[in-house]
This record gives structure tokens, C-alpha cells and sequence, in this order.
């Protein structure tokens, strides 16, 4: 089947909704399928497939086209002008279905009668005229099969809005196993050395990022590791970790979405702890849980609504969020009892096992009628 990917990411996007779109697309040509990505080309012009392929794993089948994101020095719109070109590459190369994380460019695809699933995480706030014209269209158009979220919250949300009940389902953020899952041969690079723990996403507060560095304040005999995070979040953070002198806490920066799996599995711990002040914390499903998960790394995660429909405590150790003390005592329980680390890696590499994406797009295209 020929499958159009589109979103209106730039192709050097680091934001979580970049990757998840490239690895859905990944997912797709894996089980088969010709698959063409659209998505925006960067200012600085377009990022090289090698490069794609090398940063995110992608498989060689998979193609990516960046469309123009600019024209004579003018911006061009992310959803208008988006949509106008995805229905134009759409016509090209005659697409037989289409995965969408836009507005525009789904509602679009339908009216031409292409059978299309879009994703959206729009928050219950969101009152973007964008985001009526998609709601219009699921409710109108039946090539427009199915509407994927990640929350039943966000689903109830949609069906207040006027998407039919039916035509919503609610699926977890995958993971890439074949790139997550740790090695069975796999052994520490530097054995024996103090325990690291590991924290990989973007830096907002809202992730929890403060309270990871109080943590790191009462465990000095711990190194605790931030990888990602723009560069004024890294700057910001690097004040205060100056500041309070925490010689334990390591800013590592970006890296390629390939590079991260070795800093999962060389830590003793994974944290996940987003604070329960930030309105996500009823609807998240961040991409870094699956990796997690699947790594075969403890992970000590915030008690939170969106988390606790996912997984449970024999999967993680849950801490009371925006609480560096009770990090602590779970990170510490994590460290100094070796069979509860051990069954939490156990448990969580097997929940992984059904969060691949080839799996996420296989019920996609079940219940759109493409299988």
C-alpha cells in the first residue's frame, strides 16, 4: 500500500512529536508499505536522508520529501498552506492512505476521498479554528476513518467537541524496540563506578527538571545525568546548578535519537518525574516512557493520572510528584534492593514488548479498514 506521513515538523525538529511521526512512518514501511514523509524543509535548507536515517534509525525503504517551509522570505502556514501542499504530493504520487499529525492537511486528504487517521494531542483548552475545521471533517467525511490520542481525557475532550464516539481511539506512545531494547550481551562500559541516573527529554520545569535537581542536592553520592533540552533551558539550568553547586548533576545536551539508548542502559536508574502543578500531567504519554521501558532500566516515575493509566508499580517505582525527598527515597530503593530493581526490569521490558510501533500502526490500519 502507498502511505503518505504528514506533519508540519521541520526535519531538524527535536521535539517529541518529530520523532514520534518519523517512527510511525518507520513503522509503517517495516510492515511493508511504501511510505513518503512530508514534512517541512529547515531554513538552513533541507537535512540530508543519510542524516535522517543515522539520527533516527530509520529503515532505508522509508523516504522523507521537505517541502518548503518559506517562500520570497515570507513564512508560509503551518496548516493552510501545509495542507495545499500535502494534497499536492498526495495527488503525485497517488496515495492509497495517509497518517496525519496536522488539522488541515487530514481534513484535506479526506475530501479527496483518501482514507486518512490523524493524531492529535490538542489539550482540552484548545480552541483553534484548525482544530473545529478537523472536527468538522471527521464528522463528515467517511474517508476520514479515525482520530488517534493518547488520553482518555483528550477523547473525551474530542467527543465534546463533535468527533463521533466511534471514530476515536486511544493508544499509548510506541517505542522502537529493535532500538531500545537493551542487548542481551550488553554490559556496563565502566563498572563499578558511582550510581548514574539518567534523565533524557526536554528540560521545561514542568518535567519535572527541578525537582530532579533537588534530588541531586541530597544524593551528592549519586551523578545525575540531564540529556536534551534547548539551548536557553540548558543555559537557565546551568545557572542554578552553578548556583547550588551541584557537581553531581551533568547537562549532556542533544543527542541523536540513536545515541540515547546507551545512556539508558549504562544507568542504574531512569527518571520520569513530571510535576503534578502542569495541566499534561492528566494526559501525557511522553515517547521517552516506551524507551524506558523497554531499555531494561529501573525507572522511578511521578504518581500522576496520565502515567498511572499506563503502567503500574510493577513496572515502575512511582514517587510523589514535585517532591525531591521522595525522589530520593525511590531512586535509594531502586539502588539498594537489587531483586526489586531487577523485577521492575523484568516487568517493564515485557509491557514494552506490545508499545512497538509496527504494532501501533497495525491497529491503526485495523481499524481504518487498510490492513
Amino acid at each position: 500500500m502507498n502511505i503518505l506521513v504528514a506533519s508540519a515538523f521541520q526535519a531538524d525538529s527535536r521535539f517529541a512529536h518529530a520523532i514520534n511521526t518519523l517512527k510511525m512512518a518507520d513503522g509503517f514501511a517495516r510492515l511493508g508499505h511504501q511510505v513518503t514523509v512530508v514534512c517541512r524543509r529547515p531554513r538552513a535548507g533541507r537535512v540530508s536522508m543519510t542524516e535522517l536515517r543515522t539520527d533516527y534509525g530509520l529503515s532505508d525503504e522509508l523516504q522523507v520529501l521537505q517541502v518548503r517551509s518559506r517562500l520570497l522570505g515570507l513564512r508560509l502556514d503551518e496548516h493552510r498552506h501545509f495542507a495545499f501542499q500535502v494534497t499536492r504530493v498526495a495527488r503525485r504520487l497517488g496515495v492509497d492512505f495517509a497518517y496525519s499529525r496536522n488539522y488541515l492537511a487530514p481534513a484535506a486528504l479526506s475530501r479527496m476521498g483518501i482514507a486518512v487517521v490523524a493524531e492529535s494531542h490538542a489539550h482540552p483548552e484548545n480552541r483553534s479554528k484548525h482544530l473545529a475545521q478537523m472536527v468538522n471533517a471527521l464528522a463528515e467525511e467517511e474517508a476520514f476513518r479515525k482520530l488517534v490520542t493518547i488520553a482518555p481525557i483528550l477523547k473525551d475532550n474530542f467527543v465534546g467537541l463533535g468527533v463521533p464516539e466511534h471514530k476515536i481511539m486511544v493508544l499509548p506512545d510506541a517505542v522502537d524496540l529493535a532500538l531500545f531494547q537493551r542487548p542481551a550481551a550488553f554490559s556496563r562500559a565502566t563498572p563499578g563506578e558511582r550510581p548514574r541516573v539518567v534523565y533524557a527529554g526536554h528540560l521545561y520545569d514542568y518535567k519535572g527538571i527541578p525537582t530532579i535537581l533537588d534530588a541531586a542536592a541530597l544524593m551528592p553520592e549519586c551523578d545525575f545525568v540531564l540529556i536534551g533540552g534547548k539551548p536557553e533551558d540548558l543555559q537557565r539550568h546551568g545557572r542554578v546548578i552553578c548556583e547550588r553547586r551541584l557537581d553531581n548533576v551533568e547537562l549532556a545536551g542533544w543527542l541523536a535519537h540513536t545515541q540515547v539508548p546507551d545512556r539508558l542502559w549504562n544507568a542504574d536508574v531512569l527518571l520520569l518525574p513530571p510535576s503534578a502543578q502542569h495541566p499534561s500531567a492528566r494526559w501525557t504519554s511522553p515517547v521517552k516512557l516506551g524507551e524506558y521501558l523497554a531499555s531494561g532500566t529501573p525507572v522511578v516515575a511521578s504518581r500522576i493520572p496520565a502515567l498511572e493509566y499506563w503502567v503500574d508499580e510493577e513496572q515502575v517505582c512511582f514517587t510523589l510528584p514535585d517532591d525531591g525527598a521522595d525522589l530520593v527515597a525511590g531512586i535509594r530503593r531502586v539502588l539498594e534492593d537489587p531483586g526489586y530493581a531487577a523485577a521492575l526490569s523484568r516487568s517493564a521490558a515485557a509491557f514494552a514488548e506490545g508499545l512497538s510501533y509496527q504494532r501501533r500502526c497495525r491497529q491503526i490500519l485495523d481499524v481504518a479498514g487498510e490492513a
